[in-house]
């Protein structure tokens, strides 16, 4: 009995390390890399196989093929899509704060007032814009960024609060909306006083 026992129990090992033996580890993405021995090398030792970095995974799937390729592509020529009337433009209309000249630690509030043209949406009270104001002091380093607020349609504001040495500072404004954005670089002056 004890004789029968080991022998199915060597049976058993035998089969299995024939079986180990022939087993293939190789996955469908790896087949140009049947031979792991370089790679696990190299990874041990701690140097890359490639400067390039590996593509996978989703990115690499949409850089393959894109959605928004294929919609133009596939996209029949009618008259909206033969005469592109350009990209939105984002322009200042009018642009002050009130008071201009404050003292140090004083508040000033900023009004803006944007007009988009060429936009699909004939409505300004529609757009969705987003704007804010850096501002800077003499030298140009930036003392302040602050979010401009929709007040009505077109119309943005914010409120400065002074806490900077005596000056004159400049006010950039960004606008960004879904049509396009614009920049406008020393848009206004507020002055500090002591």
């Amino acid at each position: 009995m004890k004789y029968l026992s080991m022998l199915s129990i060597m049976a058993i090992l035998a089969s299995i390390l024939v079986l180990a033996g022939s087993a293939d580890a190789a996955c469908s993405s790896c087949a140009k890399e049947a031979d792991w021995s370089e790679t696990a090398s190299a990874f041990l030792e701690g140097k890359a196989m490639s400067d390039e970095p590996v593509a996978f995974g989703p990115k690499m799937a949409r850089a393959e093929s894109s959605q928004f390729e294929r919609r133009t592509e596939d996209a029949p020529d009618t008259a909206e899509n033969a005469s592109d009337p350009g990209p939105a433009s984002i322009a200042l209309q009018s642009i002050n704060a009130a008071p201009a000249v404050i003292n140090s630690t004083a508040t000033s509030k900023i009004t803006v007032a944007f007009n988009i043209n060429n936009s699909e949406r004939t409505n300004q009270g529609e757009m969705q814009l987003s704007a804010n104001a850096q501002i800077k002091d003499s030298t140009g380093s930036e003392v302040a960024k602050l979010p401009l607020i929709r007040q009505s349609a077109g119309l943005y504001s914010t409120n400065w609060t002074a806490d900077v040495p005596p000056g004159v500072y400049n006010i950039d404004i960004a606008a960004f909306s879904l049509d396009g954005a614009a920049s406008f670089k020393d848009a206004l002056q507020i002055e500090v006083l002591d």
